[in-house]
Protein backbone atom coordinates (compact mmCIF):
# COMPACT_ATOMS: atom_id res chain seq x y z
CA UNK A 1 0.00 0.00 0.00
CA UNK A 2 2.70 2.25 0.89
CA UNK A 3 4.48 1.74 -2.51
CA UNK A 4 0.50 2.76 -4.51
CA UNK A 5 0.41 6.00 -2.13
CA UNK A 6 4.17 6.88 -3.22
CA UNK A 7 3.39 5.89 -7.22
CA UNK A 8 -0.17 8.20 -6.74
CA UNK A 9 1.77 11.12 -4.97
CA UNK A 10 4.57 11.44 -7.62
CA UNK A 11 2.19 10.81 -10.53
CA UNK A 12 -0.04 13.95 -8.62
CA UNK A 13 2.94 15.97 -8.17
CA UNK A 14 4.32 15.35 -11.87
CA UNK A 15 0.78 16.54 -13.19
CA UNK A 16 0.75 19.54 -11.04
CA UNK A 17 4.24 20.30 -12.41
CA UNK A 18 3.24 19.93 -15.91
CA UNK A 19 0.41 22.42 -15.79
CA UNK A 20 2.71 25.39 -13.89
CA UNK A 21 2.77 28.74 -16.02
CA UNK A 22 6.29 29.75 -17.92
CA UNK A 23 6.52 33.06 -20.14
CA UNK A 24 8.84 31.93 -23.04
CA UNK A 25 10.61 34.08 -26.04
CA UNK A 26 9.83 32.65 -29.16
CA UNK A 27 11.03 33.04 -32.84
CA UNK A 28 9.29 31.22 -35.48
CA UNK A 29 8.90 32.09 -39.25
CA UNK A 30 4.85 33.36 -39.52
CA UNK A 31 4.35 32.05 -43.09
CA UNK A 32 4.59 28.94 -41.89
CA UNK A 33 4.37 28.59 -37.79
CA UNK A 34 7.78 26.97 -37.77
CA UNK A 35 9.51 27.84 -34.24
CA UNK A 36 12.80 28.37 -34.69
CA UNK A 37 14.18 29.50 -31.24
CA UNK A 38 12.54 28.61 -27.47
CA UNK A 39 13.96 30.07 -23.90
CA UNK A 40 12.21 31.06 -20.96
CA UNK A 41 11.85 34.58 -19.40
CA UNK A 42 11.52 36.55 -16.45
CA UNK A 43 10.82 40.35 -15.34
CA UNK A 44 14.03 42.26 -16.02
CA UNK A 45 15.36 39.93 -18.90
CA UNK A 46 17.18 41.61 -21.87
CA UNK A 47 18.21 41.68 -25.08
CA UNK A 48 19.49 43.57 -28.11
CA UNK A 49 18.45 43.25 -31.66
CA UNK A 50 20.69 45.10 -34.15
CA UNK A 51 21.06 44.95 -37.83
CA UNK A 52 22.22 46.80 -40.45
CA UNK A 53 19.58 49.92 -42.11
CA UNK A 54 18.91 48.94 -45.72
CA UNK A 55 18.76 52.39 -46.72
CA UNK A 56 21.40 54.06 -45.04
CA UNK A 57 23.58 50.97 -44.46
CA UNK A 58 24.31 52.15 -40.89
CA UNK A 59 23.90 49.56 -37.86
CA UNK A 60 20.40 50.42 -35.50
CA UNK A 61 20.50 48.78 -31.78
CA UNK A 62 17.17 48.40 -30.53
CA UNK A 63 17.31 47.82 -26.65
CA UNK A 64 14.58 45.31 -25.15
CA UNK A 65 13.17 44.19 -21.66
CA UNK A 66 10.74 42.51 -20.28
CA UNK A 67 8.70 44.01 -17.87
CA UNK A 68 6.18 42.62 -14.79
CA UNK A 69 3.67 41.76 -16.93
CA UNK A 70 5.76 39.85 -19.33
CA UNK A 71 5.66 42.20 -22.26
CA UNK A 72 8.64 42.98 -24.09
CA UNK A 73 9.14 47.09 -23.97
CA UNK A 74 12.06 49.18 -26.03
CA UNK A 75 13.72 50.99 -23.56
CA UNK A 76 16.60 52.34 -25.77
CA UNK A 77 17.34 52.69 -29.39
CA UNK A 78 20.84 53.57 -31.02
CA UNK A 79 21.80 54.34 -34.86
CA UNK A 80 24.41 55.28 -36.41
CA UNK A 81 22.19 57.39 -38.86
CA UNK A 82 19.43 59.94 -38.32
CA UNK A 83 17.98 60.43 -41.83
CA UNK A 84 15.18 58.27 -44.12
CA UNK A 85 13.49 55.42 -42.19
CA UNK A 86 15.47 56.56 -38.81
CA UNK A 87 15.01 57.91 -35.30
CA UNK A 88 15.33 61.73 -35.22
CA UNK A 89 13.85 62.92 -31.99
CA UNK A 90 12.99 62.12 -28.91
CA UNK A 91 8.73 61.86 -27.52
CA UNK A 92 7.26 62.92 -24.09
CA UNK A 93 10.13 62.01 -21.37
CA UNK A 94 12.49 59.85 -24.29
CA UNK A 95 16.32 61.82 -23.67
CA UNK A 96 18.33 62.13 -27.42
CA UNK A 97 22.31 62.39 -26.71
CA UNK A 98 24.68 62.58 -29.21
CA UNK A 99 27.40 59.48 -27.86
CA UNK A 100 30.05 60.87 -30.38
CA UNK A 101 29.79 58.06 -33.22
CA UNK A 102 26.58 56.98 -33.03
CA UNK A 103 23.21 59.06 -31.27
CA UNK A 104 20.81 57.36 -28.63
CA UNK A 105 16.99 57.76 -27.63
CA UNK A 106 16.56 56.50 -24.09
CA UNK A 107 14.15 56.56 -21.53
CA UNK A 108 11.69 54.96 -23.46
CA UNK A 109 9.12 52.86 -22.81
CA UNK A 110 7.49 51.77 -25.97
CA UNK A 111 5.39 47.71 -25.46
CA UNK A 112 5.82 45.95 -28.44
CA UNK A 113 3.24 43.09 -28.75
CA UNK A 114 5.28 41.12 -31.54
CA UNK A 115 8.26 42.22 -33.23
CA UNK A 116 7.84 41.12 -37.41
CA UNK A 117 11.58 41.57 -38.66
CA UNK A 118 12.88 40.81 -41.92
CA UNK A 119 16.22 38.91 -42.00
CA UNK A 120 18.92 38.68 -44.29
CA UNK A 121 22.64 37.66 -43.72
CA UNK A 122 23.64 41.29 -45.60
CA UNK A 123 21.83 42.93 -42.55
CA UNK A 124 23.87 40.90 -39.84
CA UNK A 125 20.28 40.70 -37.45
CA UNK A 126 21.35 39.62 -34.03
CA UNK A 127 20.31 39.17 -31.57
CA UNK A 128 22.21 39.45 -28.16
CA UNK A 129 20.31 38.24 -24.66
CA UNK A 130 21.71 39.35 -21.43
CA UNK A 131 23.34 36.25 -20.51
CA UNK A 132 25.53 37.09 -23.31
CA UNK A 133 23.52 34.57 -25.45
CA UNK A 134 24.08 35.71 -29.42
CA UNK A 135 22.21 34.28 -32.43
CA UNK A 136 22.94 35.06 -36.00
CA UNK A 137 19.19 35.71 -37.13
CA UNK A 138 19.62 34.89 -40.81
CA UNK A 139 21.22 31.30 -39.47
CA UNK A 140 18.05 30.21 -37.86
CA UNK A 141 16.28 30.04 -41.46
CA UNK A 142 17.60 31.92 -43.86
CA UNK A 143 16.93 35.50 -45.32
CA UNK A 144 12.95 35.33 -44.08
CA UNK A 145 10.59 37.06 -42.24
CA UNK A 146 10.42 36.21 -38.63
CA UNK A 147 8.08 36.95 -35.82
CA UNK A 148 9.65 37.00 -32.15
CA UNK A 149 7.07 37.18 -29.03
CA UNK A 150 6.51 36.75 -25.69
CA UNK A 151 3.96 33.95 -24.70
CA UNK A 152 2.41 31.72 -21.46
CA UNK A 153 2.56 28.27 -21.52
CA UNK A 154 2.54 25.06 -19.35
CA UNK A 155 5.51 23.53 -18.58
CA UNK A 156 4.43 20.80 -20.28
CA UNK A 157 4.19 22.73 -23.96
CA UNK A 158 7.22 24.81 -22.96
CA UNK A 159 9.03 20.18 -22.52
CA UNK A 160 7.58 19.52 -25.95
CA UNK A 161 8.69 22.76 -27.70
CA UNK A 162 11.69 22.23 -26.82
CA UNK A 163 11.56 18.74 -27.59
CA UNK A 164 10.46 18.99 -31.07
CA UNK A 165 13.36 21.92 -31.28
CA UNK A 166 16.31 19.19 -30.40
CA UNK A 167 14.78 16.47 -32.86
CA UNK A 168 14.95 18.72 -36.51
Amino acid sequence: MHKRALAALLILFVAVAALAPLHVFSIETPRNGRLLYLRTVSPDDRFTLSFIHSVENCPVRDHIKIDSGYRMVTYATEFWSSRTGLPYAPFGDETFTDEGDHFRIGNMNRIIPEIYQWVDKRYANRLVFGDGKEIALPDLAGDTLLKMSVTRVRLAQYAGMKLNLSIR
